[in-house]
Parts: C-alpha cells; sequence; structure tokens
C-alpha cells in the first residue's frame, strides 16, 4: 500500500511537471523522466509548437520534419509565401514531414502553421529555410529538344500542368479530368488509364504524377508493367520525398517524347518483360535520373537470377540517364538491339553502379558518352562496346571494376572468354579516367590490336580512322568532336565518388539502406540472399498522407540526409596529367555512404587481425584491414589485434570514406595488443605511402607504422585526430600534412584542423639523399588549424619537424607546435645520415614565403644543426616557452636559435639556450662548434647565447643580428632538473610518456632556480586519468566509439599571473585584462591595449583587450564540442573563426565548435577584451582568480580539476531562492529550448554526479527531494 501511494505521488508530481512544461511559453523536448518505485520512466509528449526536426534542400525541392503539435488536426505548409498541396504533407511515427517541389535554385523559406479546431493558430507556426540545387540538365536528352518533361528548365512546374498524386490506396481510384484525343474534358480514373489517355493526345497539356509512399500493382498493367506509350504532352513521373516505390511492377516507355522519370525506387519486379524501367522503341528526348534499381524476381535465364534488365533502352535517342544508383544489379543498361542499324545518341553520367555486375552500358551500334559514372565494385565489367559501336568514356571512376572497359571479341574480352556472344566490336575512347583494383585493361597505345579502349591525349582528340575493331573493322566515329555534342562540364574523376555517392538516387540515398561488403561483393555476382530478403519484406512508414493526421507521442527518430556536395576545381595547370590514371592498388574510396539497415558486423566495432578474412564480429572471427576500413560507419571501431600486419600496396582512405563530427570513424589497437604495419613489400617510391588519409574525421589509435616506401602516413584530410602512433623507419617523412588532390591549389582546400596528439616519428629515412626524411612535416600544401601537441620526432634522417612553404605553392596555413620534442635528427639510430641534410629540431617554415607559425613550451636538444630555424619564413609569428639545448652537434656552426630573418612582428618570449658540450650524447657527430644566437622580432624575458650568455627580463626589439642586451650571466647545470639523458636506443615512446600519453621526461633540461620562469616545463602537467587499459588506450564500453584519450591540458605559464582552468569538460575563460596574453589553453599572437576603451561581461569590468589586426591569432584545441564566446567593445564586431566570418550582436559573438583545433583571426579591425571556450557538458565558468605566481613558485602551479565553490541553495536552478518543482520544469526546459530557455544559476542546479554538467539526471534529483527519497542536494 504504501509503494502504490509512493508511485501515486510520484506519477502526480511529474504529470504536473509536464503540465507547468507544456504550458510554458514555448516547448519542452518531447521527453520527461520521473520516477515510479525508484525506476526511471520515459513519457514522450506531442510538442505545445512547431519544432524542426530537419529541413535538408535537394535537387529543385526542399523537405522539413517537425513533431506533431498537441491538438492539431492538420498543417498548412507555405514555401515563399505560397501554399504547397496537401498532398505533400505525410505522417510517419514520430514525426510529421513535407515535401516542396518544382523549386528555382536557390534558398527558400518554408513555414508550418498548424490547424487546431479547424482554424490555422498562428501561434504556434515556424518558418525554416533550405537551399535547393539545380538538376544538372547535361547531355544528349537535352539536345534539338527537351526531356523536363512536366517542368520548365528551371525547375518549376510548367504553366497548365495538370499534377496527379497517386498513393497505394488510390492508385485505382485516382481520378482527374483530362482532354481527350478531341479535346473534350473527359474524367479518367486510375493511373494506368490516365496514362492510357495522353496516347497520341495532341490536346493534352503537360502532366506530373506524383507518387507518394510504397505503391504495389495497380490492377490494371500491361504485361505487368505500367505502360507510357506515344505520350509527347511533356509527362513526368516522380517520387516525393524519399520512399516512393514501384514494388513488384516495372515502367515501359515506348514511341514517347519528353519524359521524365526522377526520384522512384524500383524494387522486386516480376512483369513479363522484366526490366525495372524499359525504354523499349522509338523514344526520343527522355531523362530518368535520380532513381534507385534494385532487384527484380529471377527470370528464366541464368543471367537473370537477379532479375533482367535495370534501365534499358532500345531504338531510342536523344536519351540521358543521370545520377541513379544500381544496387548490385546483375544487368545495368542494355543499349541498343541487334536489330538497330542507326547512330542513337546517349548519354550515361554520374550514375552509381554499387556492386552491379555487368552492362554499365553494353552498347550496340549506337553513340554513348559515359562521363562521371562511379563504378564501385563490379564483379564482370564496366562498359562493354559491340556491333560498331561508338562510346566516350571520360573521368570516370573505377574502383575493383573487374575489366573496365571491352570490345567484343579483342584485348580483355578475349581472357575473359568472350562475353558477347561473338558479335563484332566497338570502339572506346578513353579519357580522364581513374582505375584502381582492375584485372586488365590494354591501351591500343599498348597493343594496336587486342585492345580495350583508344587512350587519347586531350578529349578533344579524334580517333584516327587507322584505330579499328578486330572483329568487323569498324572504326570510332568521333561524334564527340562533331556538331552534335552538347555543352557539359565533366568533374574530375578523383571527385566523382564523393559527389555521386552524395547525390545518386533518391532524396537523401532513399529510405532503403544497405551496405556492401566490399570483401566480397566486389567479386560474387551470386544473389546477396540478405540483401534480397530485405528487399521482399520491405514496408512503408508513412501513416497518413494529406489528412487524418492523429497526435503523436511516439519519438522522433535520429535523421542522416546526403547533403549535396560542393566541389571546387581548380583550372588544370600544363603539366596536369589528362590521360586515365591506372592505380596498381586495390584500395579504393569508401564503396558507400550508406547506413546499413542492419549493421554488418551487428555492431560498429569491426575486429582484424593479420591473416583475418572473416566477419569481424567477433575476436574469434577477424577480418581484414581494408575491408574493414571501407565498411566501417561513422562512429564506428576498427580494433586491431596484436600482430604485425603486411602489406605491399598503400592504403588509400579516400576523401569520400569520412566519419562525422562527434561520429569519427575509429582504428585503434586492441586494449594492450602491439600491432605494427609493415609495408616493406612497397618499393621506394614518391606514391608508395603506408596511410594515405585523404578522408575526414578519422581517429587513429595506438599503433606503429613501418617501412613504406615514402611517407608512413600523408594526412590530406580535415578534422582527423593522430593519436599515440608510431611512425618508424619510413622512406620520407613519417607523417606529413599535405595535399593527395594535387589539383586542390588553394589554402582552403588543404587539408586542415587536424590534431597530431601524443605521436613519435623516429628512424626515418630516405636512403637514397638523406635529406628529405622528416619525423613530422605540415609543409607545402597545408592549411590552416593543424596543432601537433605532446609529439616527439627524433632520429630522423633531416628535420625533426619541417614547416616548408615555397613560391609556386604559395604561404600554407597556420601550424601550432607545442608540448613538443625534437632531438637527435640528421642522423638514425642505426647510423644512416650525418650528411648533407637540414638535421634541425623544428624548421619552422622557409623558402622566402611567410606564415605566422606558433611554436611553444617545446625542447629541442641534440640535433645535428639548429634547435629552432626560421628558415627563411619572414613572416613567423611566435616562439614562447623553449628550451633548446646542446644543438649543432654536427660541426657546422648552427646555432640554437636562428630565429632572425622573420619580420620585427614575431613574438618571442621566454626561451633558454644552453651548452654543456661534455655531457653531448655519443654519435657519429662531429660534435658542437659554439655558435651565436640570432633573434628578429619582440624579445622578452629570454636566456641566450652570443659569445656569452645574456639575460634580459624585460622586452627588447631584436634586429635579426646577435643580440647582446640584458645582463651577463653565467648559467650552470645546477638550473636544471637534470642534464641526465638516456642514450640512443632508448624507447622514447614508452620511457617518456605517462599512461595518459603526455611527455615526461623526468625535468630533462627544464629550468630551476634563477631561470624557472624560462623555456619548456612538462612536470608542470597534471596527468588525465581517462578509462584506459594499459598505456592508455581507448576502451569501447558502447557500440559507437572508444573513449577518447585527451591531453587538453597545458603547461602552467611562468608569467606574473596564472589562470587556473578545468581542463576537460568545463569552461575555459580568458580575461585579458587579467592575464595579457598569457594562458595554458589558447595560444595568443598580438598586441595588447589599454587604450580602447572598457567592456562589461558578467559583472567584471574589463579594460585590457588584444587588438584584431591582420597579425593576430589565437589558436586552441576544443577537447569535445562546445560554444565559444567572444566579447568585444564594439557592438557590431567581427572575427573570423576557422575562416568562417561571425558578426557580434551587442558586443557578443557565440558559435559553436566541433572537438578538435580552431583558429581566431581578423575579420575587421576591433578589439577583444574576454572569451571563453564551453566545452560540451560544462555548465560553469571554472576557472580560478587570477594567481600572482614568483619566480620559486611557478615550477609547481599545475592544473586542477576540483569543483568550484558555490554560494546558494543547491537545486535554485532558477535562482529564486528556493528549491520547487519549478527548478525540474526549468531544467527539462533548458535541455529541450536552449536558446529560449537558461538555467539561471548552473552551478547550483548540478546536483548529480556535480561537475558532470546539467541533465535530466538534475531534474529527478530535485524530484527526489521534494519526495522525501533523498534528505539533501547535491545527491550523494
Amino acid at each position: 500500500m504504501k509503494n502504490t501511494m509512493m508511485k501515486k505521488r510520484i506519477a502526480s508530481l511529474a504529470a504536473a511537471a509536464v503540465m507547468t512544461a507544456s504550458c510554458a511559453a514555448g516547448t519542452l523536448s518531447g521527453t520527461f523522466s520521473f520516477l515510479t518505485g525508484g525506476a526511471p520512466i520515459t513519457a514522450f509528449a506531442a510538442e505545445s509548437a512547431v519544432k524542426f526536426i530537419s529541413t535538408v534542400g535537394y535537387g529543385e525541392g526542399m523537405y522539413a520534419m517537425w513533431s506533431s503539435v498537441s491538438g492539431a488536426s492538420g498543417y498548412n505548409v507555405y514555401v515563399d509565401g505560397t501554399q504547397i498541396d496537401s498532398m505533400l504533407i505525410r505522417q510517419y511515427s514520430g514525426y510529421m514531414r513535407a515535401d516542396a517541389v518544382g523549386l528555382k535554385a536557390g534558398s527558400h523559406t518554408l513555414k508550418v502553421v498548424p490547424v487546431v479546431g479547424g482554424k490555422e493558430d498562428a501561434s504556434k507556426a515556424a518558418e525554416t529555410k533550405a537551399t535547393a540545387y539545380a538538376h544538372d540538365r547535361s547531355g544528349f536528352g537535352f539536345v534539338n529538344g527537351d526531356s523536363s518533361g512536366a517542368y520548365n528548365k528551371d525547375g518549376t512546374l510548367k504553366t497548365g500542368a495538370t499534377v496527379v498524386y497517386v498513393t497505394n490506396d488510390n492508385k485505382d481510384k485516382v481520378s482527374v479530368s483530362l482532354p481527350d484525343k478531341n479535346g473534350t474534358a473527359t474524367t479518367v480514373t486510375g493511373v494506368q488509364n490516365i496514362l492510357t489517355n495522353l496516347k497520341s493526345n495532341s490536346k493534352a497539356g503537360p502532366v506530373c504524377i506524383r507518387v507518394i509512399g510504397n505503391i504495389t500493382d495497380p490492377s490494371v498493367l500491361t504485361k505487368g508493367d505500367l505502360m507510357v506509350d506515344t505520350v509527347t504532352c511533356g509527362l513526368t513521373i516522380e517520387g516525393i520525398g524519399n520512399d516512393t516505390v514501384f514494388n513488384g511492377f516495372g515502367l515501359v516507355l515506348k514511341n514517347s517524347s519528353n519524359v521524365e522519370v526522377r526520384n522512384i525506387g524500383f524494387m522486386n519486379c516480376n512483369s513479363s518483360e522484366g526490366d525495372d524501367c524499359g525504354l523499349q522503341q522509338g523514344n526520343n528526348h527522355i531523362w530518368v535520373h535520380n532513381c534507385d534499381f534494385f532487384y527484380g524476381d529471377a527470370g528464366s535465364d541464368a543471367d537473370q537470377a537477379k532479375g533482367d534488365g535495370a534501365l534499358d533502352t532500345k531504338t531510342s535517342t536523344y536519351v540521358t540517364h543521370s545520377y541513379n544508383h544500381f544496387w548490385d544489379n546483375g544487368k545495368c543498361n542494355l543499349q541498343g538491339m541487334k536489330s538497330e542499324s542507326t547512330e542513337n545518341y546517349i548519354t550515361y553520367h554520374h550514375n552509381w553502379y554499387d556492386h552491379s555486375d555487368s552492362r554499365h552500358p553494353r552498347i550496340r551500334t549506337c553513340s554513348v558518352h559515359c562521363y562521371n559514372n562511379y563504378f564501385d565494385g563490379n564483379a564482370k565489367y564496366g562498359v562493354g562496346v559491340t556491333m560498331g559501336s561508338s562510346c566516350f568514356v571520360e573521368n570516370n571512376y573505377f574502383r575493383n571494376c573487374k575489366y573496365p572497359m571491352l570490345s567484343s571479341m579483342q584485348g580483355s574480352d578475349v581472357g575473359a572468354g568472350g562475353i558477347f556472344s561473338g558479335e563484332a566490336g566497338g570502339i572506346i575512347k578513353s579519357y580522364g579516367n581513374v582505375m584502381s583494383g582492375q584485372k586488365d585493361y590494354v591501351t591500343y597505345q599498348k597493343d594496336n590490336t587486342e585492345f580495350d579502349a583508344y587512350e587519347a591525349s586531350s578529349k578533344t582528340e579524334k580517333v584516327p580512322a587507322s584505330v579499328k575493331t578486330k572483329s568487323g573493322s569498324t572504326t570510332y566515329n568521333n561524334f564527340d568532336t562533331s556538331s552534335v555534342m552538347y555543352s557539359y562540364t565533366a568533374d574530375k574523376a578523383e571527385d566523382v565518388p564523393t559527389i555521386v555517392t552524395a547525390k545518386a538516387g533518391r532524396v537523401d540515398g532513399g529510405d532503403f539502406k544497405w551496405k556492401f561488403d566490399n570483401a566480397v561483393d566486389d567479386e560474387s555476382y551470386a544473389v546477396n540472399t540478405a540483401l534480397k530478403s530485405a528487399l521482399t519484406s520491405y514496408k512503408s512508414s508513412i501513416t497518413a498522407i494529406g489528412s487524418g493526421f492523429k497526435e503523436d507521442n511516439a519519438a522522433a527518430p535520429s535523421v542522416t540526409t546526403n547533403s549535396p556536395v560542393v566541389v571546387t576545381t581548380a583550372a588544370p595547370t600544363s603539366n596536369t596529367t589528362v590521360q586515365t590514371t591506372v592505380q596498381n592498388t586495390t584500395q579504393a574510396p569508401a564503396a558507400t555512404t550508406q547506413t546499413p539497415a542492419a549493421p554488418v558486423t551487428g555492431s560498429n566495432v569491426i575486429y582484424c587481425s593479420p591473416t583475418g578474412s572473416g566477419s569481424g564480429k567477433t575476436m574469434n572471427d577477424p577480418a581484414d584491414v581494408r575491408s574493414a576500413i571501407k565498411s566501417v560507419p561513422a562512429g564506428g571501431v576498427i580494433y586491431l589485434l596484436e600482430g604485425t600486419y603486411k602489406f605491399s600496396e598503400p592504403i588509400i582512405i579516400e576523401e569520400a570514406n569520412s566519419g562525422k563530427s562527434g561520429s569519427p570513424k575509429t582504428i585503434s589497437a586492441y586494449p594492450g595488443a602491439k600491432v605494427v604495419f609493415d609495408f616493406s613489400g612497397e618499393s621506394v617510391s614518391n606514391t608508395n605511402r603506408g596511410f594515405v588519409l585523404n578522408g575526414s574525421y578519422w581517429h587513429f589509435y595506438g599503433f606503429e607504422v613501418t617501412k613504406a616506401g615514402d611517407n608512413g602516413m600523408l594526412l590530406s584530410g580535415d578534422n582527423n585526430k593522430i593519436e599515440m602512433m608510431v611512425f618508424n623507419n619510413n622512406q620520407d617523412t613519417g607523417l606529413q600534412i599535405s595535399r593527395y588532390n594535387t589539383n586542390y591549389a588553394k589554402v582552403s582546400e588543404w587539408p586542415s584542423y587536424n590534431t597530431i596528439l601524443n605521436c613519435t616519428s623516429k628512424n626515418n629515412c630516405d636512403d637514397a639523399t638523406m635529406e628529405n626524411a622528416d619525423g613530422f612535416a605540415a609543409k607545402l600544401t597545408c592549411g590552416e588549424g593543424n596543432v601537433f601537441d605532446g609529439c616527439m620526432a627524433y632520429n630522423n634522417s633531416d628535420d625533426g619537424w619541417d614547416l616548408y612553404a615555397k613560391t609556386e605553392t604559395g604561404p600554407t596555413g597556420v601550424v601550432t607546435i607545442k608540448n613538443s620534442i625534437a632531438f637527435r635528427n640528421g642522423f638514425t639510430e642505426d647510423g644512416r645520415g650525418y650528411g648533407n641534410c637540414d638535421g634541425n629540431g623544428f624548421k619552422m617554415g622557409g623558402g622566402g614565403v611567410g606564415t605566422r607559425h606558433v611554436v611553444e613550451n617545446c625542447l629541442a636538444f641534440e640535433n645535428l644543426n639548429c634547435g629552432f630555424t626560421d628558415n627563411n619564413n619572414p613572416e613567423f609569428g611566435v616562439l614562447k616557452n623553449t628550451t633548446a639545448y646542446n644543438n649543432g652537434v654536427g660541426g657546422g656552426g648552427k646555432a640554437n636559435y636562428f630565429v632572425y630573418r622573420c619580420s620585427a612582428s614575431a613574438d618571442i618570449q621566454n626561451t633558454v639556450t644552453y651548452y654543456n658540450t661534455s655531457k653531448v650524447s655519443s654519435t657519429k657527430a662531429a660534435g658542437i662548434k659554439l655558435a651565436n644566437d640570432k633573434f628578429k622580432g619582440a624579445v622578452k624575458n629570454c636566456l641566450y647565447y652570443n659569445s656569452k650568455y645574456y639575460y634580459s627580463a624585460g622586452s627588447f626589439n631584436a634586429d635579426g643580428s646577435q643580440p647582446k642586451v640584458g645582463d651577463v650571466v653565467t648559467p650552470s647545470d645546477s638550473d636544471f632538473i637534470t642534464l641526465s639523458v638516456p642514450a640512443m636506443g632508448t624507447d622514447f615512446h614508452t620511457k617518456w610518456r605517462n599512461s595518459d600519453g603526455t611527455l615526461n621526461t623526468g625535468g630533462f633540461a627544464e629550468t630551476t632556480g634563477t631561470y624557472k620562469s624560462l623555456g619548456y616545463h612538462f612536470t608542470s602537467l597534471t596527468p588525465s586519468t581517462p578509462v584506459t587499459t594499459q598505456q592508455g588506450q581507448p576502451v569501447v564500453t558502447t557500440a559507437s566509439q572508444p573513449t577518447q584519450t585527451t591531453s587538453s591540458q597545458q603547461p602552467a605559464q611562468t608569467t606574473s599571473s596564472v589562470q587556473q582552468q578545468t581542463p576537460v569538460a568545463g569552461n575555459y575563460v580568458h580575461d585579458f585584462t587579467a592575464n595579457g596574453t598569457s594562458s595554458s589553453f589558447y595560444t595568443i599572437a598580438g598586441n595588447l591595449s589599454t587604450a580602447k576603451g572598457t567592456a562589461t561581461y558578467n559583472g567584471k569590468t574589463l579594460t585590457q583587450c588584444l587588438k584584431m589586426e591582420t597579425a593576430t591569432s589565437i589558436g586552441f584545441t576544443a577537447p569535445s564540442a562546445g560554444k565559444l564566446t567572444l566579447v568585444f567593445a564594439e557592438a557590431a564586431a567581427t572575427a573570423k573563426v576557422d575562416g568562417n566570418k561571425a558578426t557580434a550582436t551587442n558586443g557578443i559573438i557565440t558559435v559553436d565548435l566541433a572537438q578538435g583545433a580552431h583558429t581566431i583571426t581578423k575579420a575587421d579591425a576591433c578589439n577583444l577584451f574576454y572569451m571563453e571556450y564551453a566545452a560540451s557538458g560544462a555548465t560553469t565558468t571554472q576557472s580560478s582568480p587570477n594567481t600572482s605566481i614568483t619566480s620559486s613558485e611557478a615550477a609547481t602551479t599545475t592544473t586542477t580539476s576540483s569543483l568550484p565553490v558555490v554560494d546558494g541553495l543547491a537545486g535554485d536552478a532558477n535562482g529564486n531562492g528556493t528549491v520547487d518543482m519549478s527548478d525540474a520544469v526549468l531544467i527539462m526546459q533548458s535541455l529541450a529550448n536552449p536558446s529560449k530557455f537558461k538555467v539561471v544559476r548552473n552551478d547550483l542546479a548540478d546536483v548529480f554526479e556535480p561537475g558532470s554538467g546539467v541533465t535530466s539526471m538534475d531534474a529527478l534529483s530535485i524530484q527526489k527531494l521534494l519526495l522525501g527519497l533523498i534528505t539533501e542536494l547535491p545527491e550523494k
């Protein structure tokens, strides 16, 4: 009885909370948790007003999804002020959706107004915007006529067009009034009868048939197909949304003109003809695009196990097939009949042949242009030509397509056993294609008899008449250089996978999701039984169309979209390779970006081993690495089991194979496993890297890459995290950040915002010259925001770090190197090197090309030449808290510091130099010849050498000569914690790292005593304590991704004041009035001023600012996603965050940021007084008051993670001095709608596991207190 009463009390209290939240001005999140008998219950509630879940623009259309509104019986939807048809509005479990079609390219505003009590309720309405893009109307379908059907070429519906909405419920009873052949208005009922009425009907105007949902066989069909016969009125048959399916029947077109078919999924076709969509005869100006083609029912022939043709075209001309997605079809595109003799003109472009087997297309007699198609794991062949046909195959991407191109009875077709039934051959002109993983491809230039294709030197080259087929002696007709050819712009072949996988198929890639297993499906042409089963059991998820909507309390789904891809193509340079690129590798871009209906591994974890060939679902059935890399989804993890993985070719992760912000793709050594990737099977070549990481949002963790024929890793993507990796004994730089696509010519296209964390690069040596292999490089074509943090580079044959740039490519983006060490570079541990190399520790630019790089809290020692050098970087930026010890061991008279060819704006502070030649480690080097340090720029608080040691505690402007400013001093070994250093051969990756991967040298070369405020310091770093097992490796506790091991703590700056901050999942505050430019989280370069007025923020009057000038830069690495706040004196101040301009409102800029490296630079001149980064989960600024520190105290100052001391009543979220249900409601409202509802005291609201941030659990704790289940807050 007591328990029952308690449940009633709790339920009543929770109901009151929901009512309170619902009645508040705004919206509750739709979920509210409360307790019954101690167990949490989550209830979903309809919204009180329109709340958008997702808004997306697509090809000449847009859609919006929103949660159902309490009390609404319907919705009116307006786009740009015009109401759309009600049939375009549908209800699904958990959400509503409206698609607006027929839009011009550009931005559009969509407004949803609920209908409550029979009237529009404007108070519950909401607006949203999206940008539609124009469909690509290229190809022969638009030559000498039009194929746009019922639409104009700008995407809008033609004037006077009749629109018919077809659903599965009304397919046989939908009625419309149309003129008959005599012009008499006639009511026609049923979809097939409507189409039949258009036959030879010159009186009918344009007709648009819009199909919604999963359509099974209409009662009237022609041999099992929907028939379009002799229709010339301008007909479009289109699907609405992402889930229109013709399920069980096909579509046939004959003798028709100006017909468009788009956005339809063809599935389980069982018609007599057997084709999903067939252009049977006599058609012209047909456009089939953005459709999905799936299996049909098996036919009687052996080659019809997956159905017959997917999209066949016979005796038809002026046709374009584009942006279609073919899903493992057996036979995709038959092009032409044996009986044809005419040169019909057809274009195939931007189609995705996704593990389909053959006929892409198979061409007889016709003139066909195939460009920008993605051939993705094709078990039989790509393009095939017979019977004198001519095909121009241009800028396609062939990945693991067995035979990319075939001509009947010659070349590779002979080796394949003769695929084309003995028909005579045709000629293919090939240009600009990229191939990888093919079995064979023979050009005319290689064998002028047994060839597959004539490889053109330019797209305009005419194929000579002397090039003839072996069987039939036919020639190429050069249609592509004749007057019949159309105007078009082909995308670069390298970009095709990215573009096609984003845009091909139905809207958002359609509602049916499947992930192919490349390891199996690339070579198999058998029916995929799991895919077949999923297709035959497919059902629609629509619950209502146009009306009959009900209040829905189901949870809204998570939304995944295929956003439009914009690829900027640079103009080719004079030496651009124009011929087909054939790569001798089986590696390829991601096979698909689809999310599987059921993950291929049963979870998002794939296990791999050196000899794995299994499913990867368990450690007992591991997969191979290449397959795992291709198939792992965003948020997934590849676990590498212990062993040596041997390779003879690079592992290329293409640009299309990327994770997502907040959901990276992770490849990690299994906790405790020793994993080595050995590329010794590669020859030495500048293309034989170990890894090419051209994708974005990847996380590499905890294994070694060795013996590659060039770089251990070329990092050319964006927003990647490379952590606890070792790059050892490669034939060029261990890890280099530079472009992979040589057509990317702008900094904005180059690899950006990558974080290299706690990695080691050693013994890399190019044996031929020994002057190229660095430990790390970010050079030549490196973008903005790349950060090296906690890394070591030692015993590399050239430099530790190389940031070189050259005039031909121009300046790179700013690179930040911090908390890192470079030592003994210029020679390897096994004795290679010591020659004509640079041998510097940190080479911070070069080539006379300027970039304001930042180097801070770093150590350089025993390098062959300089410790730190600008290397003729005229705009070098910041050198702060660095130590250079015993560099120049090569005897060449190179100093610890050569930073003198930069501009006077260089910021040099807290540096220390020191020599003790008696303590130089044993090497083959000649020994140190002392040299004087050189500086140019603003020098502050530095110990340097110029025949004697000088210490300048103040500031002076160095002019590039050898300075003699400050006091002459005599530093000694006792000014350092220790100068004892392990010998060569030591594994420093384990010797000098904490359990979390951060560096710990045991105080080697760290200053103490008099010079304690100078140089680098690692002893002041407090190691983080992540969830780890053995050497800090990540642990996966869910199916999403491993716990990220981060190292966001920075050394306490040994200046006059230090701000102590919570290092992770907290707020990172910088007050320029209190702290100047010193920060343990931000890297700040620029000039301060107290003459720019004041700003007031959070009750504080701020009097000192950072001037936002051209040379100003602020960098930081966000430990997780969060919000950046910038406070300016100017009300409409502007700044660039990661290159994107932001404008202040009332002097404040706020920007949501992802995890990783970020930069803040000038947009327009203004003055920054204060900044704060609130990481996810942070609820309050956690900074202690500024603390004055004497030089004797500085080294022991550490960052801490203690909870802040607060005043007030725990649980008082709204700050009214009491704790009641209104505090719990406010917490829930703020979580649902943070822009509208603000918790007044986050520190007081955080009462469940204090320090974890405000969550719904805090609301539950408050309820427990009010119910008497607990006696105090915070909850213990």
